[in-house]
Order: C-alpha cells, then structure tokens, then sequence
C-alpha cells in the first residue's frame, strides 16, 4: 500500500463546503471508500494534519451532550407515542423501521456554539421485500444497526410533564446572564 495525496481526487469530486466569514479550515477528516476492479472494498479515515501530542487540551474544550427522548424499551403513553412518531416522520424517518431501543439527540458543544443535532436510533434491517431480518445469532429478535441523521424538525415538549416551569425559569436565568 502506497501512500496517495488525495487533493486531486477529492477536488475531482467538487466537495464545497459553507465556512463562516473570518473562519479558514485548519483540520479536515475524511472517511475514504475505495473500490477495486474485482469489486474488493476498502475503506480508512484521512485527517490533515495529524493530531500532534499534547495539541488537543486537557480536558478536551468540547461537551458532548445526549438529551434521551426515549428510553431503551421504555413503556410510552399512547399521546406520547403519536408525538414521537409525528417527530420521527417530520424528520424523515419511517416509525415502523425504529426500534424500541433508546432514541437520542445529540450535538457536540465548543463555548456557546452547538454543531448540528443528530438523532441517533437503532433502526430494523429490512430485505428487499421490506420484511424485517431475523438476527441469525439470537433467533428470538429482528436485526438492528444504529444509525443517525440531522434532526430537521425539533421534538415538541410533552405537554403532560409538570417541570417546565422550572425549565423555563432556569432557561431564562442562563439567557440573562449572557
């Protein structure tokens, strides 16, 4: 295996990216899916530059934050169920392909600036007749992977949980002190 500079190639593609104004780009990562004539796969991460020891502080300046929508098997009112189905669909999803594994938000912090919301889930494999593939190993459930995607659509609040005037009230206390 030789290593290949892979500007050309990359620049080939025509990849763009939308940068704030005074920003410039001092790391990319890139997963890479390469494919051979004899139909062999191989895939690895690029990142330029590489990482230099002691670069990254300590502890890393970057939260990581997980908000739970649901549970992992949690049991769900018939209200709150339409609710989270509704925001799955709004957000491109099929409920019907979801498990009932725990389903999450989450987004990477830096300061004040939040990336992009993900939802992450463990979704059914289906076959090509959209049948739900068995998971050979166990026998008893239908195989799941997980996977994520851009939350488009916020999660509207549970109308029935009695905490948000307090929510509201420690939320108005972080905007005054900004």
């Amino acid at each position: 295996m030789t290593e290949q500079k892979i500007g050309a190639q990359l620049d080939a593609l025509g990849f763009t990216v939308d940068i704030e104004d005074g920003h410039h780009i001092t790391e990319a990562k890139i997963e890479l899916r390469t494919e051979a004539a004899d139909g062999s796969t191989w895939s690895a991460i690029a990142r330029h530059p590489r990482p230099v020891p002691g670069e990254t502080p300590v502890p890393s300046p970057v939260e990581r934050r997980i908000v739970t929508v649901v549970a992992d098997r949690q049991e769900l009112s018939e209200e709150q169920q339409a609710r989270v189905m509704r925001w799955l669909e709004a957000n491109g999803l099929d409920p019907k392909r979801v498990a009932r594994r725990a389903i999450t938000i989450e987004c990477n912090v830096r300061g004040r600036e939040e990336s992009a919301h993900v939802i992450g889930f463990s979704e059914f494999y289906v076959d090509n007749d959209g049948r739900k593939v068995i998971d050979e190993k166990t026998l008893l459930d239908a195989f799941t992977y997980e996977r994520w995607v851009r939350q488009i659509v916020q999660l509207e609040p549970d109308p029935s949980w009695r905490g948000w005037d307090a929510h509201r009230s420690v939320q108005q206390a972080l905007k005054e002190e900004e």
